[in-house]
């Protein structure tokens, strides 16, 4: 899951990508896009990983994607469309001591959006007057095409509007780049943290569907660099209940309609992001296209059964550990053991 971060120069882009990952990563002039790792914390996964003691530990993670700064507006349009396994924008809006908050970020929020629109619609109009001239028959594309130029006309990000699956892959073919969910990261001055978010900057992210975080990305940079025990010093003082990195990877999460499932052993404990409302057998290619192609069954116990019984033999006992088939829609915090056979 890749996510790519937004915005204006001198919004603390930077920064924020930094508190994100826990260490600077300056670029040098003409660098392209960087990339960081934000991991996603999960007291279960170090539950299990007490229990199983295991050679290797690993979390979920999300991508993080830096591009260059845009020489001017919000975003370089050119970039997003070369990052077509992005998920999601987070945009990093600059609200600074001397800046009108409430009427800045959503003047903000609105170039956003029609940068966005505007390149979109370039795009969407070559391409319906390229299939004009080829005659070709209809298809998904024209069903597309045709609800895109309204939405976009009518002033709406295609975020807004309702796409399957497949329309959804089919836009980024088409390097189309407002329907990717939106995460509003308002980077104020340290003094303004504690005055908390004005209503009205609530209100214009709600209206383009955009979730919203309220922060300081120098303070936030400065405690991603600290060890852990300084950390809860320094969020306690400024009133903050946990890291940046850490609220917004499930803000991410939340956005995205994403859960984890569990695999266990004294191998790895490891923690596997997938879509909510995913079969077990889809599941399984999230840990090797193999345990797809070859899927038999899935042994599952929840999460909380297992806590309460402690292994996975007593969990057998007890007639929680369950066997489900290739449609079975695997439920956050699964604990899941794939029989295959290729």
């Amino acid at each position: 899951m890749k996510v790519g971060i937004i915005g204006r120069q001198a919004s603390g882009r930077t920064t924020f990508f930094e508190g994100l990952t826990g260490r600077s990563q300056r670029a040098a002039p003409g660098a392209k896009t960087q990339l960081g790792i934000a991991r996603v914390l999960d007291e279960r996964v170090d539950r299990l990983s007490g229990i199983f003691s295991p050679k290797k530990t690993i979390y979920a993670e999300i991508v993080l994607a830096l591009p260059p700064p845009p020489p001017s507006g919000i975003v370089d349009i050119a970039a997003l469309r070369e990052m077509r396994d992005l998920r999601a924008y987070a945009h990093v809006i600059g609200a600074f001591a001397g800046q009108p908050v409430a009427q800045h970020v959503p003047a903000q929020l609105a170039d956003l959006s029609t940068e966005l629109i505007l390149a979109d619609l370039e795009r969407v109009e070559t391409r319906l007057v390229r299939i004009g001239k080829g005659g070709h028959a209809r298809t998904r594309e024209d069903e597309l095409l045709g609800r895109a130029k309204a939405c976009l006309e009518a002033e709406r990000p295609l975020r807004l509007e309702r796409w399957d699956e497949q329309l959804t892959e089919l836009m980024d073919e088409l390097g189309l780049v407002s329907h990717r969910p939106l995460i509003t990261v308002v980077n104020v001055a340290e003094d303004q943290l504690r005055e908390g978010c004005p209503a009205e900057v609530a209100a214009a992210a709600a209206a383009v569907e955009s979730e919203l975080l309220w922060l300081c990305a120098t303070l936030e940079a400065e405690i991603a660099a600290l060890e852990p025990a300084e950390q809860q010093e320094f969020l306690a003082a400024y009133g903050i209940d946990r890291p940046v990195a850490q609220r917004f990877v499930r803000t991410a999460f939340s956005l995205l309609n994403q859960i984890c499932f569990f695999t266990v052993g004294p191998d790895e404990v490891r923690a596997w992001p997938i879509a909510r409302q995913t079969g077990a057998r889809r599941a399984a290619r999230t840990i090797h296209s193999d345990l797809e192609r070859g899927f038999i069954r899935a042994e599952v116990i929840a999460y909380d059964d297992f806590m309460v019984h402690g292994s996975e033999a007593r969990c057998r006992s007890a007639g929680v550990m369950r066997t489900e088939g290739k449609d079975y829609e695997v439920q956050d915090g699964d604990i899941i053991t794939v029989r295959f056979n290729v």
